[in-house]
């Protein structure tokens, strides 16, 4: 799994420079929806199973986005062939 992590990351932003506002904006979405359900749950709020997963996709998805593309800027900041040298050391 680490490997075709690392394969998808070479291949789709070797070239291109990364921006942390890309981090922010994902995080903050999911912090800001955290918040929601959290303060709806507090407030005896008890949701079905499909609020429920509208809930899990609304914070899953963003954050795991988020802290993807987090690994993979900070490992592209190591310098300009590390997602490839990366890449290779994942391979072995």
């Amino acid at each position: 799994m680490e490997a075709a992590f690392w394969r998808f990351a070479h291949k789709h932003y070797h070239s291109k420079s990364l921006s942390s506002l890309t981090d922010l904006a994902a995080l903050t979405w999911a912090l800001f929806f955290v918040l929601v359900y959290s303060t709806a749950l507090l407030a005896d709020w008890r949701p079905n199973v499909s609020e429920a997963m509208v809930g899990v996709s609304l914070i899953g998805v963003p954050l795991m986005f988020g802290i993807a593309h987090r690994r993979i800027r900070l490992e592209a900041s190591k310098g300009p062939t590390a997602l490839y040298r990366k890449r290779v050391k994942t391979n072995r």
